[in-house]
């Protein structure tokens, strides 16, 4: 897998977790469920930024 290839995939799972994680965070008020799914969302997607800065600090 090339650099690239491999920022692509962050850059889409980034927008993906914060798409969901919005959604889920408008409902964690009267969902668990919801409140869970936007826990694990923010954690994702912050996994995701923290590599995709680890691999353009490498890169650079």
């Amino acid at each position: 897998m090339t650099a690239s290839v491999m920022m692509s995939m962050l850059d889409a799972c980034i927008a993906m977790c914060a798409m969901c994680m919005d959604e889920c965070q408008a409902h964690a008020e009267h969902s668990d469920v919801c409140r869970m799914c936007a826990q694990a969302c923010k954690a994702c997607m912050e996994a995701c930024m923290q590599m995709r800065d680890a691999m353009t600090k490498m890169a650079s």
